[in-house]
This record gives structure tokens, sequence and C-alpha cells, in this order.
């Protein structure tokens, strides 16, 4: 029996979502790759249903640690990002059926899928790994006037992460650039905006109980809610460029740019782009020792919507583009599992003496197990080493610990703002004072035989490949961006691929 144009067109459509779960299910890695989620995994195996929802460091993340609580005794942790990314698929193919009832719906839906962020967190466990798909579906309500669902969905969403507020804002950005699609009345996006509002404050007020009366103050919220201000404006800047390029691709930016240049008419657009900008920087400003892009993967729905909506089929070619970067960061998950950086770290902590001494960085914390004392840089506890030392106990470091920030590791991959020379690592101080001698794969803390300190001791020695092929390591996520191919053939861009500090000798 031959298909008519429109069924053929959604069995194509089906089998292609089909194929893309599949894919994402072989590139879910087997093992939690970044730092909180090791946390919350210990939070909800040894801890009742009702307590995890108070648990955590600040922000806490009640709904997520209870939906996790239930699906780490059915399900591996990462599968809980694979179900709810299989939900996150469904949920955009719906949404964007609704939007472009004419078109082929299932353009958007691929650009979506893969987004690199959009792909990494369907496939590796976040908190924004489950807020996505909450996200989709109060776009769902929204745009199918289900008020009280939407309800919901946006309390839900504030229990999962307090990021939800400036999520929240961008739904309602959609009836401005999808005016004719949508035909909706300002009456009728204003009812559910109040309804917004008053979920906002409820949730506030929810959290503040937790807080108040079951955690009994706001420990360890200064340090994050003071952070921005620590910055500097052009760190920020950085920041949200980079979270925006590894997110969506280095070229997407750019045609971005001009598809708003051509076609944003209106007052009211240009406001719905400055509610959108303010949202991705918000979330996109922020240094934290993971995967930035996480904070503004929300945006790749309505990216996605709108490369559709302006470049309609043309815009096969950006899915032709991302194609190679999603396949590239999933092929380096579903590589062997005993080859990714945080296990040979471990590999080599376990060919250390036990019952000395580990300096570690706190980025790794997680992922660390030493039979001895460790002492976590970043953390104020160098200033030990010595008494270590004049006891006759050994100290070491491991090689991820020495070359943080510029090398540091979430997970498989480098951190995206650690892809060139940014910033000074804590343990630059201990080669003004000791000497560092190698110690198999680390390294081993000693006092120096001669006392006399070098003056350009603790000096960066930065080595660069010189190779073509070395520009781009393949731990890092926009290994298969053509844009930062051109961008590293054109400029001569080189990362760093190892350095040390100069000691002593």
């Amino acid at each position: 029996m031959v298909l008519s144009g429109g069924k053929f067109d959604v069995r194509m459509s089906q089998l292609i979502l089909v194929t893309i779960i599949i894919a994402q299910f072989f590139t879910s890695p087997k093992i939690l790759l970044y730092y909180d989620q090791i946390e919350y995994l210990k939070i909800v195996s040894t801890s009742s249903f009702i307590s995890v929802f108070s648990m955590g460091h600040f922000p806490i993340h009640p709904i997520f640690l209870g939906i996790f609580w239930i699906t780490s005794r059915i399900i591996t942790p990462n599968l809980t990002a694979f179900i709810f990314g299989i939900m996150s698929l469904f949920l955009m193919s719906k949404i964007s059926k609704i939007i472009f009832s004419k078109g082929k719906y299932i353009i958007p839906v691929l650009i979506f899928s893969f987004f690199p962020a959009v792909w990494i967190m369907n496939t590796n466990l976040m908190i924004q790994s489950v807020l996505l798909t909450f996200y989709l579906l109060s776009i769902y309500f929204f745009l199918t006037n289900k008020r009280l669902a939407f309800f919901a969905s946006v309390f839900l969403m504030m229990g999962i992460h307090i990021d939800a507020i400036y999520w929240t804002t961008t739904i309602f950005i959609l009836p401005i650039f999808f005016k004719d699609e949508l035909n909706f009345k300002s009456v009728y996006v204003f009812k559910f905006i109040k309804t917004a509002v008053l979920l906002i404050i409820c949730s506030l007020i929810y959290y503040a109980v937790i807080y108040i009366f079951i955690r009994n103050g706001f420990g360890n919220s200064t340090e994050q809610l003071l952070a921005y201000s620590s910055f500097g404006f052009l760190r920020i800047i950085r920041n949200i460029w980079f979270c925006f390029i590894f997110s969506f691709g280095s070229i997407t930016p750019f045609i971005l740019g001009y598809l708003i240049f051509k076609n944003t008419k209106t007052k009211l657009e240009i406001f719905g782009w400055l509610i959108f900008f303010f949202a991705i920087s918000i979330g996109g400003a922020y240094w934290e020792g993971d995967l930035m892009m996480r904070r503004i993967v929300f945006a790749g729905v309505f990216l996605a919507l709108y490369l559709y909506k302006h470049l309609q089929n043309k815009s096969i070619l950006i899915i032709l583009y991302l194609l190679p970067i999603t396949f590239f960061a999933g092929i380096l998950n579903y590589r062997n599992n005993q080859n990714i950086p945080l296990t040979l770290m471990q590999k080599n902590i376990n060919l250390l003496p036990n019952h000395q001494d580990l300096i570690q960085s706190h980025y790794h914390h997680p992922f660390t197990k030493y039979d001895g004392k460790i002492l976590w840089t970043e953390m104020g506890q160098l200033n030990q080493i010595d008494n270590y030392l004049k006891k006759g106990v050994r100290v070491f470091i491991t090689k991820e610990s020495l070359v943080s920030p510029y090398r540091l590791y979430t997970g498989n991959y480098f951190h995206i703002t650690s892809l060139s020379k940014v910033g000074e690592s804590d343990v630059k101080y201990l080669f003004t004072k000791y000497k560092v001698d190698p110690f198999l794969n680390s390294y081993e803390i000693k006092i120096p035989e001669n006392p006399v300190i070098a003056k350009d001791a603790g000096t960066p020695i930065v080595n660069y490949s010189t190779g073509f092929w070395n520009r781009l390591n393949r731990e890092r996520i926009d290994y298969g961006d053509l844009g930062a191919w051109l961008w590293a053939l054109i400029t001569n861009h080189k990362d760093p691929t190892g350095w040390t500090y100069k000691d002593i000798s």
C-alpha cells in the first residue's frame, strides 16, 4: 500500500524520533560524570523519601530529589536523564506541531535535539535534565490553554530549581515572535502571566518554610548569592559567550543575529529579545566547576522554533552543522568508561602509598577515594602541608589538581572556561615553597634541600602544540564544530596542551 504524503511525513517523523532516542540511549554514560549528581545519589540512597525534600547544598532541589529518589530505585541514574529526554523530545514535537501546524514540525525538533547542550542534558543526569522536561510541559499547557495544569507544572519547575524564575519568563515571549502562528490575545497571555507570578510567590514561600523551619537557616547561601559581584564585567561577558556557543554551536549566534536584524520590526519584538537575552545572561554569567551550558539549555527550545520559522527548509543546514558536534560528544561518552579522565585519575591515586597525604582539587571531591588524609585546594587547607612533612608523612598531588583551572575536567569534557590559559591555580603556591618531584603518574611534594627560592618560582610554563590536528582536543565539547575549526585556522589559535609551574629546581 502506498502511503499518502501526510501519512508518509508522520511515519518518517516517528522513525527519526525513534532513531534519535536509540542514539541517545547508546551515548548515555553508565556512570555519573558531573559534580553534584554524586552528592544527590548519596542523598537519595541513604535517606527516606520525605527527608530528601529538604536536603542538599544551597540552593536545594526538593522536587528533583523526590523524583530521583523514585527513579534511582528503578533505573540507573543517567537513565533518568534519558527517560526525561524522551519526554522532552515528545513534548517538543507537540509544541512544534501546534505552532507549525502547516509546516514540517519535525525540523525544529531535530534542531532542538542536536543542540549540544540538549543532547548532553538528555544523556547525563543533571537538575536541568528534569527541569527542561517540565519547562516544555509548561509551554505545552500554556499553548493549549490548560491553566490548572500550567499552574502545577510551573510549581514543579520551581521545586526543581530556583532558576525556573527566569526560565518561566521566556514562555511568554512565544506569542510575540509567533503571533501569526498562535494568534493569541493579550488578555489570554496576561491571565497566564498572573498565574505564573502567583506560583513564583507560592514557591518562594515554600522554600522559605523549608529553610527556616526545617533547615533552620540559609546556610551556604551567601557565597552563591554574592558570586556575580566578584566576577568582573568582562569575565561575565566571556562566560555568557562561552555558555552560548558551546550550548548551541559557534555559528548559531551569527545566524541568529542576522535573523534578528532582518525580522525584528516592532517595539514589542525588541522587548521580547530583551527578556530572552536577559534570561540567557542571568544563567550564563555564572562561573562554576561544572557544565555551565546546563543553565541556559532552556533557550534551545526557543532557538529551534525561531530558526525554523525564518529559515524553513533551509534550517536543515543547521541540523547538518550541529550533527558532527553532537556526534563527537556522543562518541566521547560512548567510549570505554575505564579510559575517561576521572577514572584514570582514580587509578593513579590507587597507586599511591596508603596512609599518607593527598592534595586534591575540590572539584574532584565526589570522584576521589584515598586511604589517607586529603587536603582540598581552593579551601585554605594547603597551610597544613608543613605539619605533615615534619611528621614524616609523604604528601602527593595528582596531575589533575596541578593543572586546575586551565585543564579542569567535568566528566568527560574540559570545563568550557578551561580551554585556554584562564585564571590561576591555587597550587602555584606549592612551587614557591616546596620541591615537586614526579612519582609514578602523580607528583610528590618535598621540603627543598636548598632553601633559596628562585624569584620566578610559581611562574606558569605553558606548552602549545604546533601541529594542526592538535589544535582542538577531542575532549572539548566543540570538537566537531566547523565554526570552531575555522576560527582556529584563521586566527592561528592554539590551546595549551600541557603546562607546569617553574619550581625552585
